[in-house]
């Protein structure tokens, strides 16, 4: 099932288918020479609200770290499989980088295909939330033995 975001209205459209310092004020530079895609995602264990607030809260981890933890379309079932392989359900949140970035977020390569998205003050978070958030995917591991990265990868949603 999947969600497409406009306009402050959710519509349904069917479809198939976690310790550190915090580091905001830290200088981070990019790992790789990947191009930056327009769109990221948010893995969640928990589904989230619908329709989406202005601004989500932020996950344990992404407070702990000091930034918001996404990841591109390409890498999200090897992520998915390493610290959501407990969950047999999982949302992707997909994150129009361009408006986030006319909101003054910036994003930063981590991990080959891991993004770190932060705001540009060292005292905010960047929001992640309605109107940033552009599409919220469910996708659900239906059979005993089945894989996160069976599930997701070549999953046409993860453009």
């Amino acid at each position: 099932m999947v969600y497409s975001l406009g306009g402050g209205i959710a519509a349904i459209v069917q479809g198939a288918f976690p310790a550190g310092p915090d580091r905001r004020t830290q200088d981070m530079t990019a790992t790789t020479d990947l191009p930056f895609p327009r769109y990221v995602y948010k893995i969640l264990s928990e589904e989230p609200p619908n329709p989406l607030p202005h601004t989500l809260p932020l996950t344990p981890l992404d407070r702990q770290d000091g930034f918001i933890h996404l990841s591109a379309g390409w890498r999200v079932p090897q992520t998915t499989a390493l610290y959501f392989g407990s969950y047999t359900t999982i949302w992707l949140l997909r994150v129009d980088t361009e408006v986030a970035r006319d909101e003054q977020a910036r994003f930063e390569w981590g991990d080959p295909g891991c993004v770190h998205m932060y705001a540009h003050g060292e005292t905010r978070w960047a929001r992640l939330g309605d109107g940033i958030v552009v599409s919220v995917g469910k996708f659900d591991i239906k059979g005993q033995g089945e894989e996160w990265e069976n599930v997701l990868t070549g999953e046409e949603w993860l453009i």
